[in-house]
């Protein structure tokens, strides 16, 4: 199954599709109004790319995110 957005991946869970890993934003007001409920587990550790277009300014904020991001500061 694949599906267009977290939106929508919430939805299919509501209506009992099985189980997914979505992010406390996108799943709060299905958690506090009882439609989803939290199973508390541990994610393995995953990597992350920073990415920007070599060709573009690097504004001042978008150093600050880089350098945030090296920094391991989240």
């Amino acid at each position: 199954m694949v599906l267009a957005s977290n939106e929508a991946v919430r939805s299919a869970v509501e209506a009992g599709a099985g189980a997914t890993v979505l992010s406390r934003l996108v799943a709060k007001f299905s958690i506090a109004t009882g439609a989803l409920v939290v199973v508390p587990f541990q994610l393995p550790t995953r990597r992350f790319l920073s990415l920007r277009h070599r060709e573009r300014h690097v504004t001042k904020a978008t150093q600050a995110f880089l350098d945030m991001l090296q920094d391991g500061k989240t």
